[in-house]
């Protein structure tokens, strides 16, 4: 990017929680002395030739932020995500809040829920939130003042049972679950909706336990309904016990999704991966 000079920034939160902005203002106070470097606070789109965005896309705040966008003058008009939650969604990336256009939201992808989805992001600044010092080398690589420190790496995730043959090929290793990654991954996420973050793996991992005992049966799908019950006689805590139900009736769902599916696959392909 070309060097500038005199830049006037537009500030606007897409949803966050104040913590990236109470950053910025760090930025423009004496202490850190923003304008120095020839950047200005705006308080109007019109004037701005850069755009900060902090916080996740929200519905409510999806519609403010392309008509601030589509304000700007047409050059340079550069977009700049500031803080985890505008670079990719953060903790909130799967949230019902946020406008989030992915089919495959929260499920077998990076994680999304940032500006990112309705105007072009220049670049990002992660950080939850980021402090000064980082904003403000952002700010100067922006500028063309600092040049970038780090660079673009590329890696290749090998088939399993593949040996890496180039440098920047790794081997591709699965954890020894009873049920596939992606069913585990799904309910990982889906269950922070229901029980806290501290807990949530703790469930998990005891509700796998339960799935690898279920399917050495010959009927699992009662067989899993009578463990998650015998569990519900043990267990006190009844945000648990909901938790442990919601499991049972999301893993069952997952599963007769992802097995039609591979049938559907198999019909239409001769060769697929398993799904």
């Amino acid at each position: 990017m070309a060097r500038l000079k005199s830049v006037w920034v537009y500030h606007v939160d897409a949803g966050s929680c104040n913590g990236c902005d109470i950053e910025v203002l760090d930025v423009l106070t004496p202490y850190y002395d923003l304008e120095r470097l020839g950047i200005k606070v705006v308080p109007n789109p019109r004037h701005a030739d850069v755009l900060f965005i902090t916080g996740p896309l929200t519905r409510q705040t999806r519609i403010a932020i392309r008509k601030a966008y589509e304000a700007m003058p047409p050059k340079p008009r550069i977009v700049v995500a500031v803080g985890t939650c505008a670079s990719s969604g953060g903790i909130f990336y799967n949230s019902y809040a946020l406008y989030n256009t992915s089919p495959q939201r929260g499920r077998d992808r990076l994680r999304s829920g940032g500006p990112e989805m309705i105007v072009p992001i220049d670049m990002y600044i992660p950080g939850c939130p980021p402090s000064p010092e980082e904003i403000l080398y952002g700010v100067a690589q922006l500028l063309g003042i600092k040049e970038k420190k780090m660079k673009g790496e590329y890696w290749v995730a090998l088939p399993p049972e593949e040996k890496p043959k180039a440098e920047n090929e790794v081997e591709f290793r699965i954890p020894d679950r009873p049920i596939p990654l992606r069913y585990w991954l799904t309910l990982r996420e889906e269950l922070r909706r229901v029980v806290g973050y501290y807990d949530r793996d703790a469930v998990l991992d005891d509700f796998i336990a339960l799935v690898g005992k279920a399917f050495e049966d010959e009927n699992p799908r009662e067989k899993l309904h009578d463990l998650v019950t015998g569990y519900f006689l043990k267990e006190k805590d009844s945000r648990i016990k909901v938790a442990m139900r919601f499991l049972e009736n999301e893993f069952w769902r997952l599963y007769d999704e992802y097995t039609s599916l591979g049938e559907s696959m198999r019909r239409k392909y001769p060769v697929t991966a398993g799904v």
